[in-house]
């Protein structure tokens, strides 16, 4: 049966219905651990590219890929949870080992790719979390495959931590030695793994929808990759990059100047561009830069802040909502406004999302998650909540509000919510008790749902 697939797969003829009917009421049961022609059969079945698609839904509409893997029976047909995703989570895996078997000649381990991009949602429709699930599973059919001791474990590490990279790329400080060291550790040091995770993100991610795998995306993972790497043959933990010479050049204007400066770096790209505000260093800057960036509808993805000789220099990713990027000179002009206090952000924001907001499904309860050990002299607090305009100026200024200094923010949107997470240093306020932390905790909050942010000093 598996020969027959993977020929079908391969030339991309289609395997006649009463074949299939045939196979399916006479086809043998597969002894455990599987032979190794077998599991070769699978193996050029899963690589055979865009082919696979047709021929493991003919084989599951007639119960054949069911007899091959039970554990199918939980994912089959079911829906995803957000909206990045366009196909049933079955699909969703088989296009993930399309896209995968597009990246086998990167990496040492092809054969373990394949199965990792087969199998790595394969614990989703259960109530655990479906990565500690997927890797009990993954080590069971591991196992029924008749994969080497060695492999199994790499198979079922690949499956727990399928979300690792992506997750940390986006969510932290690639430039952090902490955040280096945490993936080292987790991944237990395998260049290996590493390696395979780094191209079953990519998979992952081409597999999910239009959109998703973006060359920004790849950009700060291929980073936090390198780094790894680094790490991992031996070398030190590579330190923060210094400030480029053209952010320099821009600190050094305003520096002579008192004025803001704003320039646009990557314009030439599709998707997501660099644009650095330097200003007089004062409190409340990131607020307000955030807010004039969400006014002229840009979202942003990155805030790292930095400082140089008395200016601060913070660099955004972002992205339009919509349209065209709007010229540095407007950008400029509207901070410089709003620094000066006459433009009124809060009402401007305000008024653009009565006027653009849409009312979407029931909004989820927001939730604040602080991480104590994945920052250097910091620690971390993440927002889990429904996204919405200037939602980055608001909890910004909250945070500024409560006298906190914000080294870096990273947002994740996920279709009607976002996660965002924010670096706060904790030279002032060590440790942040429970009781300042309830309190910047209401304060976030508050500015999420609605609520008035005390203003920053």
């Amino acid at each position: 049966m598996l020969r027959l697939a993977a020929t079908a797969a391969r030339t991309g003829l289609p395997i006649g219905a009463s074949t299939l009917h045939r196979l399916a009421e006479a086809a043998p049961e597969l002894r455990e651990p599987w032979p190794r022609a077998a599991l070769s059969e699978l193996l050029a079945l899963l690589g055979a590219g865009d082919g696979v698609v047709d021929v493991v839904e003919a084989l599951d509409r007639t119960g054949l890929w069911g007899r091959l893997f039970p554990e199918w029976g939980a994912v089959r047909d079911l829906p995803p949870r957000d909206r990045q995703h366009v196909w049933t989570v079955d699909r969703h895996l088989v296009e993930v080992t399309r896209r995968a078997a597009e990246l086998t000649t990167r990496v040492s381990r092809a054969d373990l790719l394949l199965l990792g991009a087969l199998l790595h949602d394969i614990g989703k429709g259960r109530d655990e979390d479906h990565s500690e699930v997927g890797e009990r599973l993954a080590r069971h059919i591991g196992r029924r495959l008749g994969l080497w001791s060695a492999d199994v474990e790499i198979l079922a590490s690949m499956v727990r931590h399928h979300l690792l990279l992506p997750h940390t790329a986006s969510r932290r400080d690639p430039e952090d030695p902490a955040t280096v060291e945490r993936v080292v550790e987790t991944l237990g040091a395998d260049p290996v793994l590493l390696e395979l995770l780094h191209a079953l993100a990519e998979a992952d991610s081409l597999g999910t929808g239009p959109g998703v795998w973006t060359p920004w995306r790849a950009t700060l993972m291929g980073d936090l990759v390198r780094r790894c790497r680094v790490v991992m043959s031996g070398g030190p933990v590579p330190g923060p990059s210094p400030l480029s010479e053209d952010a320099l050049d821009l600190a050094q204007r305003v520096a002579e100047s008192g004025q803001p400066e704003v320039s646009i770096s990557g314009e030439g790209e599709l998707t997501t561009i660099t644009m650095t505000v330097a200003a007089p260093d004062r409190p409340g800057l990131l607020s307000r830069a955030a807010g004039v960036l969400a006014l002229h509808s840009l979202q942003v993805h990155t805030a790292d802040l930095g400082e140089h000789d008395g200016v601060a220099v913070d660099a955004f990713s972002v992205s339009p909502r919509f349209g065209r990027l709007p010229e540095a000179s407007l950008l400029r002009e509207d901070l410089v406004r709003v620094l000066r206090g006459s433009l009124d952000l809060p009402a401007r924001l305000a008024a653009k999302e009565r006027d653009y907001d849409r009312p979407g499904p029931a909004p989820a309860p927001s939730r604040v998650v602080w991480f104590d050990d994945e920052a250097t002299g910091a620690v971390v607090l993440e927002l889990r909540t429904n996204n919405r305009i200037g939602l980055l100026y608001r909890v910004a200024e909250a945070l500024e509000g409560q006298g906190l200094d914000v080294r870096w923010a990273r947002v994740s949107t996920l279709g009607s919510s976002v996660l965002d997470a924010f670096c706060l240093e904790t030279a002032e306020h060590a440790g942040l008790g429970p009781e300042r932390r309830q309190a910047v905790e209401d304060a976030v909050l508050g500015a999420a749902t609605g609520g008035h942010a005390a203003p920053a000093s």
